[in-house]
């Protein structure tokens, strides 16, 4: 099978690495795209279409691996070019929008498929974790046999894929950004030291709710639309949407961090206050 990529940043390296390692030959369009993505595509040996046109021409099967606020258009550009394969969107967008696109692209003509990611991009097996659903996830499921991401069939609808990557990245996320916002405030209202205090006595250590910030900071950028995901994800749910909706606006604070190494504490509190 002949795969397009869309598009290779990190972890679309990764997933081109399982489709390669499983005998896939795997395709992007490098027209437009930036000398830091064209770098990471090479060094992948991932094969260059140059122009989507001739990307769509190439493939029988598109992997959408993009942020989640540029899910749909990057959808709407393929199928206006006449994409008639199977579209496979593993992205970080709700149930709802993941269902509009999919009517979208069977309605141009192509095949759709659910999907997420779940952990970092993985070099082992047994790490990070596609997920796939609606009625051709068994044949998108065929492409990722060999690792290092491991691939799983959800039973179900188109929908289902992105809700458990809606819920799963709710907590694991929105953790991240509520300590984020502890130190933030504890910080402006002058008890930092007596919060490191109590917690070496009854709650997770300093160093763990500090890490974790200097962990997420360079990523929050990505983090933002997801959360607006999310937030679209509970309400439909029946939940409160406002926690991940405050959760965004922690990661907008720290995304001036983007791609930022040997983050301060001090450095980070500022720009969350």
């Amino acid at each position: 099978m002949s795969i397009g990529i869309l598009h290779p940043g990190e972890m679309g390296v990764a997933v081109a690495a399982t489709l390669k390692n499983s005998g896939q030959d795997v395709w992007w369009a490098s027209e437009g795209r930036s000398a830091e993505t064209q770098r990471r595509a090479i060094e992948a040996s991932i094969n260059d279409a140059c122009t989507m046109a001739e990307l769509c021409r190439r493939c029988d099967a598109m992997v959408s691996v993009c942020p989640p606020e540029f899910a749909e258009s990057m959808a709407r550009e393929i199928v206006g070019i006449g994409f008639r394969g199977l579209y496979v969107d593993a992205n970080a967008i709700s149930p709802e929008r993941v269902r509009r696109i999919g009517e979208m692209m069977e309605a141009g003509g192509a095949r759709f498929a659910d999907g997420c990611i779940i952990g970092l991009p993985a070099r082992n097996r047994g790490e990070t974790w596609i997920y796939v659903s609606g009625e051709y996830a068994a044949e998108a499921a065929s492409y990722f046999s060999a690792g290092p991401l491991e691939v799983e069939v959800l039973e179900g609808e188109i929908g289902k894929a992105s809700a458990l990557k809606m819920v799963f990245a709710a907590h694991t996320k929105g953790m991240a950004a509520l300590r984020a916002a502890v130190l933030g405030a504890a910080n402006e209202l002058g008890v930092l030291p007596e919060l490191e205090r109590q917690w070496s006595r009854s709650g997770p250590p300093m160093a763990q709710a500090v890490a974790s910030m200097q962990h997420v900071a360079p990523k929050a950028w990505r983090f933002v639309a997801e959360m607006r995901e999310i937030a679209d994800t509970f309400a439909a749910a029946g939940m409160p949407a406002g926690f991940h909706q405050a959760a965004g606006e922690i990661f907008a604070r720290l995304a001036p961090f983007k791609g930022a190494s040997g983050i301060e504490l001090e450095e980070a509190l500022r720009k969350l206050a």
